[in-house]
């Protein structure tokens, strides 16, 4: 048999062979690895750990073109923990299906525990939807909890009565030649969250002080105090109303005033039930009451103290969705003993997902102000106005923001590489 022969022969089985393995392994991958978007608009997915320890799917960067969406939010729960939902949707026979996995996160426990309560909870959400799949022949799973003496789980007693508290001192020192600053920052807070009631008080004290020098020589001081207790008592009525009452007393060098008290009870109604607060809510919140303040110096209305009344609306809506996120938030505060004196600020934000790879978002703020009673008579000087020592009285504010992201390339999403 010739040479060339003989080499073609055997090249023809080996080809083949190679042909084989190949379309072998692309079935495989493409059938067993489903395509999953991990949306983690509100808080941290640990994605590089979630990576490594959950690699049976493949995480890709369009949502689009995922076989598994998963949204997760969070929101503050009893105790200082935090509820987190996981919502995992799929389509079926071209109609939409959602699974909501649910779980808390205690206040106090280490990165570690945290990241592998996501991951075990992660796979657990996963599960339903790819058990149709051909990857459930490779998962193995089992029961560890021994119930073999008949006796029932029973929840843990909370030893603390679902009381948080958190306590916390900041010192800061820093300058140069021509400039040094000094403060301190001190904040405690204490809460109590239960599905009856809630309870809320937060207290802090700030002080900074600066020391400009010149071109001259001169020094030019700044220094601003504030402090502040404020406390909330909210009741559940049912799962849409609630009623409460809110406290703040304190002092601001920056604001005009030596004290001041403000004593509101406070109404509120959302639309959409409490339970459904992760993803969509629409409060409309009204609260009326007493503003006593005892003003450092003569205002502009010739006033060192004086109480007031005072009625305040609130509205908001926000929606966290697969197709993105939006809020707008509008707030009404109106002096009752003469009306002209209010303020109107409006707050939308807004972020979609426009098209495959294509995601815009924008917002911002604006505000009618005609509500500064505080505002102090005296001239204030070129410095206070450029260290922002003293506020100043406006008749409006805003503030804006737009932007796009635009990703196109590989959707893949599987590879870690903590390098640098």
């Amino acid at each position: 048999m010739p040479i060339d022969s003989f080499l073609l022969g055997m090249k023809m089985p080996l080809l083949l062979l190679l042909l084989s393995l190949v379309m072998t392994a692309f079935s495989q991958t493409s059938i067993l690895r489903p395509d999953v978007f991990l949306d983690c608009q509100q808080t941290n997915c640990y994605e590089v750990y979630l990576k490594q320890e959950v690699d049976f799917i493949n995480y890709i960067r369009d949502r689009q073109a995922a076989d598994i969406y998963v949204l997760v939010t969070t929101q503050s729960a009893s105790a200082g923990a935090r509820e987190y939902q996981l919502i995992f949707s799929t389509e079926q026979g071209g109609a939409p299906v959602s699974d909501t996995l649910v779980y808390y996160r205690a206040a106090n426990i280490a990165e570690a525990e945290e990241r592998e309560q996501f991951v075990r909870y992660f796979k657990k959400g996963l599960l339903p939807h790819i058990a149709r799949s051909e990857i459930m022949d490779y998962i193995e799973y089992d029961f560890d909890i021994d119930v073999s003496d008949g006796s029932p789980l029973q929840e843990e007693v909370d030893p603390w009565n679902y009381w948080s508290f958190n306590v916390s001192l900041n010192l800061n020192l820093n300058g140069e030649a021509s400039f040094e600053e000094q403060g301190y920052f001190g904040r405690v807070s204490a809460a109590q969250v239960t599905e009856d009631h809630k309870i809320f008080f937060l207290g802090f004290h700030n002080y900074n002080s600066s020391t400009f020098t010149l071109s001259d020589g001169e020094e030019v001081n700044s220094i601003n105090k504030r402090t502040r207790g404020f406390f909330q008592y909210v009741k559940s009525v049912n799962d849409h109303w609630s009623v409460g009452v809110r406290t703040l007393a304190g002092s601001s060098s920056f604001g005009n005033t030596d004290f001041e008290f403000i004593l509101r009870p406070a109404i509120e109604y959302n639309i959409y039930p409490y339970s459904e607060n992760s993803t969509k809510r629409f409060t409309l919140l009204y609260s009326a009451g007493l503003d006593y303040r005892d003003y450092t110096e003569l205002t502009v209305f010739d006033k060192l103290e004086e109480s007031l009344f005072r009625q305040s609306l609130d509205i908001e809506f926000e929606q966290t969705q697969k197709w993105g996120d939006m809020s707008i938030d509008f707030e009404f505060d109106q002096f009752l003993h003469d009306l002209s004196l209010f303020s109107i600020s409006i707050n939308p934000n807004i972020e979609l997902n426009i098209v495959k790879g294509l995601s815009i978002e924008f917002g911002g703020d604006i505000s009618y102000v005609a509500d500064r009673v505080n505002i102090a008579k005296a001239e204030i000087s070129d410095q206070d106005i450029i260290l922002q020592n003293r506020q100043l009285d406006t008749s409006y504010s805003y503030s804006s923001y737009f932007g796009f992201n635009y990703r196109f390339g590989s959707q893949n999403n599987n590879i870690v590489n903590p390098r640098f």
